[in-house]
Formats: structure tokens, sequence, C-alpha cells
């Protein structure tokens, strides 16, 4: 076999494989989720998605999209992998006073709320471990 046989097969083989790999990495930073209920009307719509960027610079007034509290255990139950997304609204961050009241966001948390007051959000489950925040909104649709 000379080198023009082999050369084009092993080159198919390296482009897609780093095909594969750009794609994993983009989903790894990037997600498309969808805007289930009514929890941030007006803002987002029923049916709508959300495009969010994986990031750890978080900011009061970001929206978020966050793996989904256990109804039960709330926050305490760390099931980022098998959650649903939520979409909410970062109200106070580590060391900001959770709003309307004289308590602080502990370190390494945020303070979520939904846009609609009928939403679950950290009212009902607290204030939110960091880890289990995906990353930031980068666009609505």
């Amino acid at each position: 076999m000379g080198s023009s046989n082999w050369f084009f097969p092993v080159l198919l083989i390296v482009a897609a494989a780093l095909v594969a790999e750009s794609v994993r990495q983009l989903r790894r930073r990037w997600t498309l989720v969808k805007v289930e209920g009514r929890s941030m009307e007006p803002a987002l719509k029923d049916g709508g998605e959300v495009l969010a960027k994986r990031t750890r610079r978080i900011a009061v007034g970001d929206v978020v999209v966050v793996a989904a509290p256990d109804p039960a255990l709330g926050w305490a139950e760390l099931r980022r992998a098998k959650a649903p997304w939520w979409i909410k609204r970062v109200a106070a961050g580590p060391g900001d006073t959770v709003p309307g009241t004289d308590e602080t966001v502990p370190a390494g948390h945020y303070y979520l709320l939904s846009d609609n007051p009928e939403g679950e959000d950290s009212r009902r489950h607290g204030p939110c471990p960091e880890q289990m925040i995906f990353g930031t909104m980068v666009h609505g649709f």
C-alpha cells in the first residue's frame, strides 16, 4: 500500500475526530433550554428558548440556567446531572442581603427569584449552591 492509499482515510478519521471533539466542547460550554411554565413571564414566555453560556461570573440581575432542586429536599440534594433546568434571575449573591429580609446569602450561594411571583424559587428552596448553576443567559428566543 503506497502512501497515497492510506493518507486520505487517515485524514478523514482525524477530521471526524476533530469535529466530534469540537461539538463536545461546545456542548460543555453552551446549552439551549426550553422555557417551561410562566415563572419568568413577562420577560420569557412558556415555550420560548434560552441560550446560556457556562460561566462562573454571575452578577445580581443575571438570568441563569440552574439545575432544579429536589422537590422534597430542595438544594440539599445535589442532582445536577439528572435534574431538569430552571431559568431564574439572580436577586442576591454571596454576602448580599436576601430581598425582603435582614438575612445574608451564605458564601458560595445565590438567591434566585422568578420574574413572576407565582414561580418556585429561593423563596421556597432557599439560596442555591453555586455549583448548581450552569451559566448565564446570553439570548432568549
